[in-house]
């Protein structure tokens, strides 16, 4: 799968990074006997292996019996936006969306036993925190049933292709315009305007 990015908005892996511990629920897509899979799961960086991602699916969910046959592709989507042309100082402008996007293409191996508790124990405290809950509150039995019940995987990424449309192709008085616009919205408009670089 691939992704259409002009030189313009094309970025480096390592802004891949940003956006997806902005927004770590992804789209993991994985192409099965003609139709692809889609799953939207959260996935967090693999903290003992470099360039590797973390995550689940419910044993139930059928793309957990095809997701080690063949490659997957996971997609983040940072901060988006509508942009007015309105906003921009240059005429003759077209409405246009701004966005960050990062797509994780690679191969998706098990990950059981051990690794598997440990996965959940990241999970719940990249969300909760120190002081929060944590599986160690549950009892082994239940804590066993909680694994029979998921499928644990990391999905090595052997290719990142990631975009960041955010007007870096305009005139810098256009760009600052659609700032200017962006930071008297909403929470969204405003974290967009935030990710936008600045003339």
């Amino acid at each position: 799968m691939s992704l259409y990015c002009p030189a313009a908005f094309a970025a480096e892996a390592d802004y891949a990074r940003q956006v997806m511990a902005d927004n770590p629920l992804a789209t993991l897509i994985t192409q099965a006997a003609g139709e692809p899979w889609l799953s939207h799961v959260v996935l967090l960086p693999d903290p003992t292996e470099a360039d590797c991602l973390l995550g689940h699916l419910a044993r139930a969910n059928g793309h957990a019996g095809v997701l080690f046959e063949q490659d997957s592709v996971a997609v983040f989507t940072g901060a988006h936006g509508y942009v007015s042309p309105r906003w921009y100082e240059s005429d003759g402008m077209v409405p246009t969306w701004n966005y960050r996007v990062a797509h994780a293409h690679g191969r998706a191996e098990a990950v059981e036993g051990e690794a598997l508790a440990a996965l959940l124990q990241q999970l719940a405290l990249q969300f909760e925190g120190e002081a929060g809950w944590n599986s160690s509150a549950l009892s082994a039995q239940a804590m066993a049933a909680m694994q029979r019940g998921i499928v644990g995987f990391r999905l090595r990424v052997q290719r990142w292709d990631v975009k960041a449309k955010l007007s870096q192709n305009r005139l810098p008085q256009d760009r600052q315009g659609v700032i200017a616009a962006l930071e008297q919205g909403d929470e969204a408009a405003r974290q967009l305007a935030a990710s936008m670089p600045r003339p």
